[in-house]
């Protein structure tokens, strides 16, 4: 597969371009068993168009990604507060935006965008953050904006991006006493919020609407009916299903029984089909194995990497696409309650598809050019 890499001319890591068309091959599979040839070809164009754009961003300088997601930032801003005025309905949630035919979820743009802008700002006033002062102003404070945007219509993709931004300031060595302190506030509020939804429904629902969902499923989650699991969330139950048919070995490919009747098949709940047709060493171990390689492999890249901002969004937009991927496969195996979050480069889906492209293209744009210090007047 290396060689292949190297013999069509593409730059960058090796071990990242393989494992995406890997993934990406995976996901035309996967695509075609649970939703035929209906949606195949759509799917199959939109791996392709993301591919292309991976391609196409790989090709820039790592560094004038500073002030692209400065400007991209403020942009994701504009479009969540649009969302909250006048996004689309979707599956009960309005997450979405809608332009001249086309619908796309603004926070996909967001959760990449802050990502990259508390980079710049954690590695650009990295003496000035520690005061508190200036790390609230510079750092905390983006972050927050934007997890209280999308935090009404989505708190999975509110609590993953916060975790994320919170992992990107461990990586940048921020004051231990600082992110102590945000992970109490962070705790405490949650426990409001919840008590506040559980108690207070109607109020809440006004400034929220999907908190009932929130607390049916978190309650389906930690409260059991006379011991057992029949409170789970009927989603999961399908996929423990699916994953119990599946076994070590597998159905077979296009032989699933549960593509039918699991809800959201070929998107939240793919990996519970990939199990169940693949089974649980090929259908579940590699895919586990193939987003740690991804992890692994921007390690490597930060660690070779001169600049911190480099450094920095290496580490911590690769571990955002891995986090997800793992949050995704625990709610199919019932670890964690249903998040609604898709499997990177494999679930079906036009903005996430899109945006884990571009952002797997920035990381193999920093790996062109370890050795470029000019990140902060870029």
């Amino acid at each position: 597969m290396f060689d292949f890499i190297k013999n069509i001319n593409l730059k960058g890591d090796r071990g990242i371009w393989s494992t995406v068309i890997i993934l990406s091959f995976l996901s035309v599979l996967l695509v075609y068993s649970t939703e035929g040839a209906k949606y195949f070809f759509g799917h199959l164009i939109r791996i392709i168009l993301g591919v292309f754009c991976l391609y196409q961003v790989h090709k820039i300088k790592f560094k004038y990604f500073a002030n692209i997601g400065m400007i991209i930032y403020f942009f994701s801003l504009l479009l969540l507060i649009l969302v909250l005025v006048m996004g689309v309905n979707v599956n009960g949630a309005s997450r979405w935006l809608s332009f001249g035919g086309m619908q796309f979820q603004p926070s996909d743009i967001a959760k990449l965008a802050v990502l990259i802008f508390m980079a710049r700002q954690l590695s650009k006033y990295r003496q000035e953050i520690k005061s508190f002062k200036y790390f609230l102003l510079y750092v905390l404070t983006p972050l927050v904006i934007v997890c209280l945007l999308i935090l009404p219509n989505n708190l999975s993709t509110a609590i993953l991006v916060f975790v994320n931004g919170l992992v990107l300031m461990i990586i940048a060595k921020v004051r231990s006493k600082f992110i102590l302190g945000i992970c109490g506030s962070a705790i405490f509020l949650s426990m409001i919020l919840y008590s506040s939804a559980k108690f207070f429904p109607e109020p809440v629902s006004k400034i929220m609407p999907r908190s009932a969902t929130w607390i049916s499923r978190v309650d389906a989650y930690f409260i059991k009916a006379d011991g057992s699991d029949l409170n789970k969330d009927y989603q999961q139950r399908q996929a423990m299903v699916a994953i119990y048919n599946g076994g070590l070995s597998g159905l077979g490919p296009g032989k699933s029984t549960q593509r039918n009747i699991l809800p959201y098949s070929s998107s939240d709940f793919i990996f519970a089909i990939m199990v169940e047709e693949y089974g649980l060493l090929f259908g579940g171990f590699l895919p586990i194995l193939l987003y740690l390689i991804l992890l692994q492999r921007s390690i490597a890249i930060a660690s070779k990497t001169s600049s911190l901002f480099g450094g920095l969004l290496s580490i911590g937009l690769m571990f955002s696409l891995v986090l997800q991927a793992f949050v995704n496969m625990l709610v199919a195996v019932g670890v964690f309650p249903v998040t609604g979050q898709t499997l990177p480069l494999i679930s079906m889906g036009g903005t996430s598809i899109l945006f884990t492209c571009i952002t797997i293209g920035i990381v193999l744009s920093i790996s062109r050019d370890s050795t470029d210090r000019n990140y902060e007047t870029a």
